[in-house]
């Protein structure tokens, strides 16, 4: 029987990298589907993740990323590369050479190293790429972390970073427990506002002599045990996905807004709606976007009302 030929291969804007965990076979699927990637990403699964760019007892692991980078550059085009590592996870154990879920901060720190140096490496062969790092619970939701390697990284004609390997980082020092005590207070009743987790981590630097760095790791660990995302984290994964859904003109419809308000709430854990509207509404206006006028009037009038609404006083 004769096959229909084949139409030339589908275009992406994302090399997704992902890890081989049975757990989560479908979650990152469901969460490049919410941050509207749905078709347009490739997928490469491999132990760890980000992992296999860096560990170089391991550099067949490495070598199949990059072909698998490059062929599918040429082949589907793609800007970015995603990569999503994960918690509890067996290959980032064996590298560490310790149980790393046994302490969330921890955790978060190998993660966060590993992820870093393969943003570099990935730039230092494509430095026109961008990247993006992510972090995902085992219930699939998932944290957008800071990519050192993409903030500092030379324009043309610059020299790029160069890529070291890296190393497990050790464990610092245990929490102040005063600190960790205060986290939990200020998260009993759902996420901070990104201003007053701001002012949180600075008070964990200021009077508890911790780095900005492992003030960050600690919130983020009091965070995920409420089944949380920090504020800042749920802040910029709502932006990807506004972005995501804005027309050429940067207009973002009424019900997209409401699908990132939905996602804000499912990040954050227990965020009011009428809240996750309202910070919805401001990131919007951050990210230099605007509402979409609708109905017969053409009206945004729906958004003002969102933009205006007053901040829930604190407890």
């Amino acid at each position: 029987m004769t096959q229909a030929p084949h139409g030339p291969p589908s275009k992406a804007d994302a090399f997704v990298v992902g890890c081989i965990d049975p757990r989560l076979v479908d979650d990152l699927t469901v969460l490049m589907d919410a941050v509207g990637r749905t078709d347009r990403y490739a997928e490469f699964r491999i132990a760890g993740a980000a992992l296999a760019a860096v560990d170089s007892n391991r550099p067949a692991w490495g070598q199949a990323l990059w072909e698998n980078l490059a062929a599918s550059r040429q082949l589907h085009g793609v800007r970015k590369v995603v990569f999503v590592n994960h918690r509890d996870c067996g290959a980032m154990d064996l590298f560490a050479g310790r149980r790393l879920s046994l302490d969330p901060a921890d955790e978060l720190r190998q993660h966060q190293a590993v992820l870093d140096q393969a943003a570099a490496a990935v730039l230092a062969r494509h430095p026109d790429m961008q990247v993006e790092l992510r972090l995902m619970e085992l219930d699939g939701r998932s944290t957008l972390l800071p990519c050192a390697a993409c903030a500092g990284f030379p324009q043309a004609g610059r020299a790029p970073l160069r890529a070291e390997a890296v190393s497990p980082v050790q464990p610092t020092s245990a929490v102040p427990p005063a600190y960790a005590e205060l986290l939990r207070l200020r998260l009993r009743d759902g996420p901070l506002a990104p201003e007053a987790e701001r002012d949180l981590l600075a008070e964990g630097v200021t009077r508890h002599g911790l780095t900005a760095e492992a003030a960050r790791a600690a919130l983020a660990a009091a965070a995920s045990e409420r089944g949380q995302a920090t504020g800042a984290a749920a802040a910029r994964e709502v932006a990807v996905y506004l972005r995501s859904r804005a027309d050429a003109r940067g207009r973002v419809a009424r019900t997209d807004l409401a699908r990132a308000s939905a996602l804000y709430r499912r990040l954050s854990g227990s965020l009011p709606t009428a809240e996750a509207d309202r910070r919805t509404a401001l990131l919007l206006e951050a990210e230099g976007l605007s509402p979409r006028p609708e109905g017969l009037w053409r009206s945004t009038s729906w958004f003002d009302r969102l933009v205006r609404a007053p901040a829930p006083r604190p407890a």
